[in-house]
């Protein structure tokens, strides 16, 4: 193991076992939120684990014993211009208020307005920008730099991109991170539209409290179905491969995600603080199954958020999510990996035109592989639900047009 600078930001699951049970050996930052509050983050409050504030201020302080600091998430895109009301500012201030009051290190937002609040009123805060934000060049980073951001998370797209990320570094002096677990489709046209629509879906005032059919994560799994070489093109960065970015002076490496259960993150947790795993890097992504959201105990959650007959048919709903298969048994060989990332690294990929260049259908060809079976379940259930989404049929819309363009329904 390359002895190195560059540290870990991990997530916090609330669960009384995860933090006795972390190799906190390169941990940096833990952070984490409530499942909901008034501005909200990216992640539903269905898929988030509920905890009391008392029980998160206990636990805050704990971390704090071992030296690591604590960075609480307020980072959704939108608050449908509450923040410019009095009562707006009101539960903004109580929130920031008990976030100071349990010893909160700084937190992350996505909106300059936020970050222009919080570096006024509340100076003892860190502020770091979410990559909800888009920073995706060297101008954008040196906007919220001068606009107070004590850290800046890049784009996934940038990952793989050197040259790019030299030139960020050398433009500012704020801490940069990356997230190396998240694999986000290179290019996503979703992404704005997917981190306001979490963003709403976890804030306490929202009209519709939380309730949330998640159309572009749907899509996001059907388009990596239709052509998984797109696994391959997407941003997640091996444990092998860390030096290469603590070379660049990346500062910390954020592993994702908050929602899943403790046995699932320590695995990951330690890959990344060895710079080593051995066997299939799914392993190291999150996938449904792996969410408390899915134990038994979390079903009171999904009923509550989904019991909502007058906004969805659910039984549409159900019947097309029950075809569905949450366990991916699709297998990328991380040792077959090796050397992968010299082709970006050497500026060989033509970044933004993957039609123009084979490498990562090439790779995937080698060292990845998808069940037939699976894939084509998948498909079928993934499609049908989308063009119920599309067409308006979950929401009893009738369409004029019968045709499905996707493939078809089996019973």
């Amino acid at each position: 193991m390359q002895k190195m600078k560059i540290k870990l930001s991990v997530p916090t699951n609330w669960q009384n076992d995860l933090f006795a049970g972390l190799n906190k050996s390169n941990i940096a930052v833990i952070y984490g939120k409530l499942d909901k509050d008034f501005i909200g983050a990216g992640r539903p409050s269905s898929m988030s684990v509920r905890v009391a504030r008392k029980e998160a201020g206990r636990q805050i302080s704990e971390i704090h014993k071992s030296g690591i600091k604590f960075d609480y998430l307020l980072n959704s895109l939108c608050l449908n211009n509450l923040e410019f009301t009095a009562s707006g500012q009101r539960e903004i201030r109580e929130l920031l208020d008990w976030l100071v009051g349990i010893g909160v290190d700084s937190v992350t937002v996505s909106m300059p307005y936020l970050l222009q609040l919080i570096k006024k009123r509340y100076p003892e805060l860190e502020v770091n920008i979410s990559v909800g934000a888009g920073v995706a060049n060297a101008a954008k980073a040196k906007h919220w730099e001068d606009l107070g951001a004590n850290r800046i998370t890049l784009v996934t797209d940038l990952n793989r991109n050197f040259a790019l990320l030299k030139n960020i570094r050398e433009s500012v002096k704020c801490q940069l991170q990356l997230i190396a677990n998240l694999p986000c489709l290179f290019g996503c046209p979703f992404s704005p539209y997917h981190f306001i629509s979490v963003g709403h879906a976890s804030q306490s005032k929202h009209a519709n409290k939380g309730f949330l059919i998640d159309h572009c994560s749907l899509n996001c799994k059907y388009l990596k179905l239709v052509e998984p070489w797109r696994m391959i093109s997407s941003g997640w960065i091996r444990p092998e491969d860390m030096h290469y970015y603590d070379n660049l002076g990346i500062d910390t490496i954020k592993l994702v995600d908050r929602g899943l259960k403790t046995e699932f993150i320590l695995p990951i947790v330690e890959a990344y603080t060895h710079q080593e795993y051995k066997g299939n890097l799914f392993d190291l992504f999150p996938d449904a199954h792996k969410f408390i959201y899915f134990s038994k105990r979390y079903s009171w959650q999904r009923i509550k958020y989904f019991l909502h007959p007058a906004k969805y048919n659910m039984f549409l709903f159900h019947r097309r999510v029950s075809r569905m298969v949450f366990e991916d048994p699709s297998f990328l060989d991380n040792q077959k990996l090796d050397g992968f990332i010299k082709f970006f690294i050497e500026g060989k990929c033509k970044s933004g035109n993957c039609d123009g260049c084979n490498y990562c259908r090439k790779i995937a060809d080698e060292v990845f592989s998808i069940p037939d079976g699976y894939r084509q379940k998948m498909l079928n259930a993934c499609g049908n639900l989308l063009d119920d989404i599309i067409d308006g049929s979950l929401f009893y819309v009738r369409t004029n047009n019968p045709h499905k363009g996707r493939p078809a329904d089996e019973g």
